[in-house]
């Protein structure tokens, strides 16, 4: 029987972060009627609130900074970092190799303009072939004028990422400098005429780009299934609309770029198996990977998330509710991580990708979980004055919710650990910080954040926060071929299905390479799943 459709058009793309947006980018100019809807009432969804970093190797951003890469530096880096653990290696070449192609694109094509960013590749103090330093591969969209260039969407668009370590008005570029009068007035002009930067720069420059072509975005009109023929080809979408169901068909194809499911505390328990703490926003609860596993998707890199560790400040709430924050102070000298035992369970220095994966670590001797959250940071006074931790600012007085004491027995009591064994584990770290030599986990050695950097804990008084893993999205879903097709669950690919972002497999498997590896991924995928969808025949549906 035929199927009866509300509305009919050659690619439907699920989600407007910076893949979704892209994929729609491509299917446009390769000829296809397209249509975006979106389950939230803001468009950009974790890209928007995000850094904003692209990390993509070999682009002409980085050749014009000065900044030389080539094809075989990547693949060596990305290869060693990933340690061939990735759904298809096969992709890592696919994605080197496109990634220049995709930024010289959207800047000939589209309003985006970037500059490259001071990021190193992550795992630079371990001198993996191929690794670029600082700066590196990561580009960042320019500040856009969002108030002036899209005032009917304004309104749409965060003006904040959700990390209130990064600043409102600042690239990350600014945020790593420092904050001169001149940067200030800036900054200043750029508040009063909401000139916009990090990620909701990105997407604001995208969506402009397809406001331009015309294409029709729909907020509010969360995808509920994909629709499929007797063949098993995807051929449309049910949607929800103003409160009823709005059946969409795609002569082409669809295209899932609406988030990963880091906000379905089931789906994170089972795939992930222990409580991670997301800081994207609440809407990505998995809507496209039930949809894929709908369609017989294939699935890869379940377990696995873009990982950061999280802490909460009382002082910063969303709706009345304390808000994960990005760490502050991890790796800083004068501090340690330790877990409910009161011991020291990884290098606090590792890129924030890694250190929340120390949480789920199982202990076959034991048969327990020994760094199941929270975890705590414990540091001295020549922290607490020299960074800030959270709300608390160097020079200001202590919040009343920080736990702190003249001793460490006494802030292990505070917190409810074992006085004798963080006695003994600040011991212990203090002789190595002394001696220069970190025994257990090389942190004099290898690290992101400080790395390095050593100092024994001795000046009161001491505080203790609690430190829990958190992430920045997940990254497992339906594999995908070099084309962004969703690969079908025994062979072959699901016609007329595509995915990218973290809807889909992550093609770096478990790794983080460097800032803006979330987006280059989804981007370059996104790019990919866009051109291919629109070069396909269309079908009678």
């Amino acid at each position: 029987m035929a199927e009866t459709w509300d509305r009919v058009v050659d690619v439907v793309v699920v989600g407007t972060g910076g893949a979704a947006l892209t994929a729609a980018t491509l299917a446009h100019d390769g000829g296809a009627e397209v249509l975006i809807i979106e389950k939230e009432p803001m468009l950009g969804g974790t890209t928007a609130v995000s850094g904003g970093g692209v990390w993509l190797p070999g682009n002409h951003v980085m050749a014009a900074a000065g900044v030389e890469d080539s094809r075989e530096d990547a693949l060596a880096y990305i290869h060693r970092v990933t340690g061939g653990l990735v759904p298809d290696p096969d992709l890592l070449e696919v994605f080197v190799d496109t990634a220049p192609e995709v930024l010289r694109y959207l800047e000939d094509h589209t309003p985006l303009s970037t500059h490259i960013q001071p990021l190193p590749d992550y795992y630079w103090p371990w001198h993996f072939p191929g690794t670029k330093l600082q700066p590196g591969r990561t580009v960042e969209a320019d500040p856009y004028p969002v108030g002036d260039e899209l005032p009917e969407w304004k309104d749409r668009i965060v003006k904040r990422g959700t990390l209130m370590s990064l600043g409102t008005a600042t690239t990350l570029t600014e945020d790593l400098m420092p904050q001169t009068p001149e940067l200030q007035e800036e900054l200043r002009r750029r508040e009063e005429q909401d000139i916009r930067p990090k990620g909701a720069a990105l997407i604001a420059r995208l969506f402009k780009g397809l406001l331009e072509r015309g294409v029709e975005t729909l907020l509010e009109t969360p995808a509920r299934h994909v629709l499929t023929d007797d063949t098993g080809e995807v051929i449309g979408v049910v949607a929800e609309h103003d409160g009823r169901p709005l059946r969409i068909g795609a002569r082409k194809g669809v295209v899932l770029a609406c988030g990963g499911f880091e906000w379905n505390p089931a789906l994170v328990r089972a795939h992930l198996g222990y409580d991670v703490y997301p800081l994207s926003p609440g809407g990505n609860t998995g809507d496209g990977l039930v949809m894929a596993q709908e369609a017989r998707a294939e699935l890869g890199n379940m377990t696995s998330y873009w990982g950061t560790p999280v802490m909460f400040d009382p002082d910063i709430t969303r709706d009345g509710e304390p808000v994960p924050q990005f760490e502050w102070g991890r790796g800083a000298p004068a501090s340690i991580v330790v877990n409910r035992k009161a011991q020291r369970f990884a290098n606090e220095a590792l890129p924030y990708n890694d250190f929340p994966k120390a949480f789920g670590v199982y202990d076959p001797d034991a048969v327990e979980f020994p760094n199941a959250g929270p975890g705590f940071q414990v540091f001295d006074r020549t922290v607490r004055d020299s960074q800030r931790i959270l709300s608390m600012f160097p020079g200001q007085p202590d919040p009343d919710w920080v736990v702190k004491a003249d001793t460490i027995g006494e802030l292990a009591e505070l917190v409810g650990l074992d006085p004798a064994a963080l006695e003994a584990t600040v011991e212990r770290y203090n002789g190595f910080a002394e001696a220069g030599v970190d025994e257990d986990f090389g942190r004099h050695q290898h690290g992101l954040m400080a790395p390095g950097a050593m100092k024994p804990i001795v000046e009161p008084p001491f505080y203790a926060v609690p430190i829990h893993p958190g992430m920045l999205g997940t990254n497992g879903g339906p594999r995908l071929d070099r084309n962004g097709q969703v690969l079908r669950l025994g062979g072959g690919v699901v016609g007329g299905l595509y995915a990218a972002g973290n809807t889909a497999a992550n093609v770096f498997g478990w790794a983080y390479p460097s800032g803006g590896g979330t987006l280059g991924n989804g981007v370059v995928f996104g790019y990919l799943a866009g051109r291919h969808v629109a070069a396909r025949p269309p079908r009678a549906i």
